[in-house]
Parts: C-alpha cells; structure tokens; sequence
C-alpha cells in the first residue's frame, strides 16, 4: 500500500466479484488530491451551468463598460443564477419537511 499523509487520500477499496468481470481490480494505491479530483472529472465530467440570460441587455451603459468589466458582469451573473437555483431548491426541500410535519400532526389528531 502506498504513503498516506497530508494532501493524500486512500483509492476506493475495489472489492473482486466473482462472475461480473471485476476480477482484475486495482491493487488499493494511495493518490493525491490532483489524481482523485482527475479521476472524478473523468466520471463526472465537467459542471453543466444553466443557460445564462443576457442581463442588462441595451442598457446605455453598457456601452461605457470596458471588456474586463463585461467579462466580470457576466461572472457575476452566473454565480447570482445559481445562487438563486440553490435558494429555490432549498426552499422546496424546507417545504417538503413542513408538509411532511403538517401530514404527521394531522395524523395523531385522526383527522386524516
């Protein structure tokens, strides 16, 4: 097995299945940060981003901002787009357990 320490993480244990075609796993080989965050963009592959809409599209100053600017606006609003989806989505899930608890009380009242 090999060196295990700051900034190195131990592989996925691969345990052979007999009849899968599993049996020629990789010996358990420590890999550094780079090499598993590699090997999960290899499975995963890039983040997909929403489509980003045009923001402040014709709007007379926009003709007075620099490229650098531009380029930093439309950084901006791509994180503001999905700071808003994880909001949303947080939301939902808030809204899943209060319905969930409102089912739950309604229940030991017998009124469902």
């Amino acid at each position: 097995m090999g060196a295990r320490g700051k900034g190195r993480v131990a592989a996925p244990a691969a345990q052979p299945l007999a009849g899968i075609g599993h049996n020629g796993a990789p010996d358990d080989v420590a890999l550094t940060l780079d090499d598993l965050a590699m090997r999960l963009f290899e499975v995963i592959g890039p983040r997909a981003d929403l489509e980003i809409e045009p923001f402040e599209c014709g709007a007379p100053w926009t003709a007075y901002a620099t490229e650098e600017e531009l380029m930093r606006l439309g950084t901006l609003q791509a994180r503001i787009v999905r700071r808003e989806q994880a909001i949303k989505e947080l939301k939902a899930e808030r809204k899943r357990i209060m319905n969930r608890n409102i089912r739950r009380m309604r229940r030991a009242d017998g009124k469902e």
